[in-house]
């Protein structure tokens, strides 16, 4: 049976997330759909804007942190929500290339303000056959 793209889960004052993936690039392309998904239905945000972003952290942990860090900046400074991702990890796990699409969006149409992805109860692992993330998120 494979598992969902991702899941929630309640943390005090905060949410959780859970995300699989068959690849390194395919969790870390569901964990940006999940933290979206919060924020807006991704099936309605248009992709109309294109957005090459690189981003470089010392291991996987750390990269997948500061990605979505770097798209919630994004979103609060350009006003642009992202709805689809397209994610390469390097070979070393290192720095990643993400070509994001999306649409300007206004903070009335959010479901959801999220602050930021935290590294608590932060865990990225293998397990049978799948990648798997964990991650809470500020609100």
């Amino acid at each position: 049976m494979n598992p969902p793209k991702f899941e929630y889960f309640d943390v005090t004052a905060d949410i959780g997330v859970r995300v699989w993936g068959k690849t390194i690039n395919e969790v870390f392309e569901n964990a940006a759909t999940a933290v979206t998904s919060l924020m807006a239905n991704p099936l309605e945000i248009e992709k109309k804007i294109v957005k090459k972003l690189s981003i470089d952290g010392n291991n996987l942990s750390s990269l997948l942190i500061n990605w979505i860090t770097e798209l919630l900046v994004i979103r609060d400074s350009e006003g642009i929500l992202f709805s689809s991702f397209e994610v390469k990890v390097s070979n070393d796990e290192k720095s990643l290339y993400a070509i994001n699409y999306g649409d300007y969006y206004t903070e009335k149409n959010l479901d959801m303000d999220i602050k930021a992805i935290t590294y608590s109860l932060f865990n990225f692992e293998k397990r049978d056959g799948y990648y798997f993330l964990q991650f809470v998120l500020d609100i």
